[in-house]
């Protein structure tokens, strides 16, 4: 009984012990959970950075049209983009930067993810120079069929997945060939020229900002910019898609359908240094102002009911 007894807790200890290896084998980064956004870097033929900047729907605001919290100096990446792409690597203009992020790519699904369903898409746009603080500077994705929703998901995923089952860091360096943020958002070179095609299958012209040789200005609290990246969400599911079969989820934060939705904008520094400004927040009225709304509704009430 007792050598049975045995066999039985080393059988269990065994069967533990694989379990546990197969998902440390499939979810090997403890810094990284599906529906993070990663910001991404990329030089032709060269090594890519992945760095984790945190939770997607941290950038979007509680409500439809809310503003989110402005995040300054979330992560400083310097030693890491000195590491993969030399110390000059902020006036380099052969790396590209991007973000993007997904939690769930299923269209069945009724699973939420802090008020995102499935196939919640977060991908950035390159941002031209200047522009206020709060407002996007770039033209929204938009034109998405459901179909290119579903594609777009996974392939993000699929980009995303690589970081988190390779890796356990917030960030790293992912030599040419091993990532696959090189396979999503290809870069060629045409008469010694390098520019991004198509990203994630989807993003005509890519989804990445090109370095420059000199900075995108001083962008608020955030300081001199040497990549600016307009952030956007897209919904595959919303109110504006009544009658195409995609329904609301229970709770779910609301937007335009399969048309992005600026969020705000992220910023690298030349110290490496990422920072987050939220979108323009609408001012709400004064007490004094409010008073005085107040007062007229009141006023108008009362002369309607003289009238009468």
């Amino acid at each position: 009984m007792k050598q049975t007894s045995k066999f039985k807790n080393y059988a269990l200890l065994m069967a533990t012990s694989s379990v546990l290896a197969a998902s440390s084998a499939t979810a090997a980064n403890s810094f990284y959970a599906p529906g993070d956004v990663v910001l991404f870097f990329q030089k032709l033929n060269g090594d890519t950075v992945y760095a984790n900047v945190g939770a997607a729907t941290s950038f979007r605001g509680a409500a439809a049209g809310a503003d989110a919290a402005n995040q300054l100096n979330i992560i400083n990446l310097n030693s890491t983009l000195v590491s993969a792409f030399g110390g000059s690597w902020a006036s380099d203009t052969t790396i590209y930067a991007g973000l993007a992020g997904v939690f769930n790519t299923s269209n069945t699904t009724n699973s939420l993810s802090n008020g995102d369903p499935a196939r919640t898409l977060y991908v950035s746009k390159s941002r031209e120079d200047g522009g206020t603080v709060g407002t996007a500077n770039s033209t929204a994705w938009s034109g998405f069929t459901n179909g290119a929703m579903t594609d777009a998901a996974g392939r993000i995923f699929s980009m995303n997945n690589t970081f988190e089952v390779n890796y356990d860091a917030v960030q790293v360096v992912s030599p040419a060939g091993v990532s696959t943020i090189d396979d999503q958002n290809i870069l060629t070179t045409v008469n010694g020229n390098t520019f991004q095609g198509t990203a994630f299958n989807n993003f005509a012209g890519g989804v990445s900002q090109q370095g420059t040789a000199g900075n995108h200005g001083t962008f608020g609290s955030a300081g001199t910019a040497e990549f600016n990246l307009d952030l956007y969400r897209m919904l595959a599911r919303a109110t504006g898609g009544v009658g195409t079969g995609q329904t609301l989820v229970t709770g779910q934060v609301d937007g335009p359908l399969r048309t992005g939705s600026y969020e705000g904008t992220f910023t690298i520094n030349s110290g490496g240094s990422v920072s987050f400004q939220a979108i323009s927040a609408v001012p709400e009225p004064s007490g004094a102002l409010a008073l005085g709304l107040i007062g007229t509704v009141a006023g108008l009430g009362y002369r309607r009911r003289r009238s009468a």
